[in-house]
C-alpha cells in the first residue's frame, strides 16, 4: 500500500463499521492474488485462521515487487517472510508497479492481453484452490487503479476457465468498515494478531505507530468483509472511489 493509502488507514481507524452480517464458511485451499506485497494484509486474520491454525494449503500471487514503494529487494524478501508466517507458498511476479494504464502496462510486459489472462488462469489452475480471494474491480479496498486492475484481470481469467474455482472479493475498506451493505463476514478478533504480524513484517511500509494502531484497533471492527463475485452486479456499494 502507497503512502497516502497509509495516511487514510491511520487517519480512519476509528469509524465505525456498518453492515448486515451472514455467515460465511470458507473453504479450505486457499489462492490470494494481489498486486503488490503487503496486499494480503486485509485478509491476514482469514488466512491466518485457515492457513495456519486449521493446516489448509495456501497459496499467494503477487504480480509486482511493490517498487514503487521501495526497494523491490526489501519489498520481496518482506513478502516472503510473511507468506512464510502465514504457511503459505509464495509466486511473486514482477510487473511493473505503476499507477496508470495499470491494465495495458501489464498486458505489454506479458506479451498481450491474452497472454497476460492465460498466465493468470494457468496459475489459478496450478494452485487448485478450492477457493480465490482478491480486490473488488468497484474499489480495490484503497481505490489503487493497481487494485482495481487486478481484481477485474482475475474475473475475466476465471470467466475463461472451464471449471473455475468460487472467486471473493474483498470488501474490506481502509476504516475496517463493509464496502457494501450486505457482506459475508468473518469475525477475525481470534485472528488479527496475524494481520499485526503481517504489518511488523512489512516495515517498509508500516511504521511503528501505524503498527501500534492496527494492534488497537476495537473489537467490533476486526472484520475481514467478502462478497462472492458471482453477487457482485446486485451488490449494494456504499464505498466509491472518487
Amino acid at each position: 500500500m502507497r503512502q497516502t493509502v497509509l495516511g487514510l488507514l491511520f487517519l480512519t481507524l476509528a469509524l465505525p463499521a456498518v453492515a448486515r452480517t451472514r455467515a460465511v464458511r470458507t473453504p479450505g485451499a486457499i489462492l490470494w492474488i494481489g498486486a503488490h506485497p503487503d496486499d494480503e494484509i486485509l485478509l491476514a486474520p482469514l488466512l491466518g485462521r485457515q492457513c495456519v491454525e486449521r493446516g489448509a494449503r495456501c497459496a499467494l500471487l503477487v504480480l509486482t515487487q511493490g517498487e514503487s514503494g521501495g526497494s523491490a529487494a526489501v519489498r520481496a524478501s518482506e513478502m516472503q517472510r510473511a507468506a512464510e508466517m502465514l504457511h503459505a507458498t509464495l509466486t511473486l511476479w514482477t510487473f511493473s508497479d505503476v499507477i496508470t494504464n495499470v491494465d495495458s502496462t501489464w498486458s505489454g510486459e506479458a506479451g498481450g492481453r491474452e497472454a497476460l489472462l492465460a498466465r493468470i488462469a494457468a496459475e489459478i489452475a496450478a494452485a487448485a484452490p478450492a477457493a480465490v480471494y482478491t480486490f473488488d474491480p468497484r474499489h480495490g479496498s484503497t481505490c489503487h487503479p493497481a487494485h482495481r486492475a487486478l481484481g477485474a484481470l482475475v474475473i475475466e481469467a476465471l470467466a475463461r476457465m472451464e471449471s473455475p474455482p468460487p472467486l471473493f472479493l474483498v470488501e474490506t475498506t481502509p476504516a475496517f468498515g463493509s464496502a457494501v451493505a450486505e457482506p459475508m463476514v468473518i469475525d477475525a478478533a481470534a485472528y488479527w494478531s496475524y494481520l499485526v504480524r503481517d504489518a511488523q513484517i512489512h516495515a517498509s511500509q508500516f511504521s511503528a505507530t501505524q503498527v501500534e494502531a492496527l494492534a488497537n484497533v476495537p473489537p467490533e471492527q476486526r472484520r475481514v468483509y467478502l462478497i462472492d463475485a458471482k453477487d457482485a452486479a446486485r451488490a449494494m456499494y456504499s464505498f466509491t472511489c472518487p
